[in-house]
């Protein structure tokens, strides 16, 4: 009878060791958090127990992307869905959204001003003087040289 109990702990123990190693074992999301906005335009997904990343803009995952450690991604803004896979299983389905943001920066040359739009917009940028006005139209990391003068410079989202 001794016996049996000790053989029913030892069964009880290697059942449990093995529950905690599936649930922790788990592939599992860690940046950004389910439901979060990324502001920031750089910013690193970071998950445990997993091999690569599935990311797709719809929680069914039709075209999705996957992801493995060190892909370099650049998103517009929007929501997305994503999951971490290892070889046997995959994580519960996340999402963030990754919030627009307008920046503009205006570099001062010797001959001339260097526009560059440094958000994850395109930009309508007006530039504005007392003898005329001109729309410029800048893509995500596009920059373009104008003339140095008394203007002034306005970016919006395109």
């Amino acid at each position: 009878m001794k016996t049996k109990k000790i053989l029913v702990a030892e069964v009880i123990f290697i059942v449990g060791v093995c529950v905690y190693l599936f649930f922790s074992t788990a592939p599992r999301q860690i940046y950004p958090l389910s439901g979060m906005t990324v502001i920031e335009p750089d910013f690193v997904f970071e998950i445990a127990n997993g091999e690569s990343m599935e990311l797709s803009i719809n929680e069914n995952f039709t075209n999705s992307i996957i992801l493995w450690e060190g892909s370099d991604i650049t998103l517009p803004p929007g929501t997305y869905y994503w999951k971490v896979r290892s070889n046997l299983r995959e994580s519960e389905v996340k999402n963030f959204t990754i919030q627009g943001y307008v920046s503009l920066d205006i570099k001062e040359r010797e001959e001339n001003y260097a526009l560059y739009n440094s958000g994850n917009v395109d930009l309508n940028v007006t530039k504005e003087n007392e003898e005329s006005t001109e729309e410029i139209v800048l893509d995500v990391g596009e920059s373009k040289d104008v003339e140095k003068d008394d203007s002034k410079y306005e970016g919006r989202q395109k």
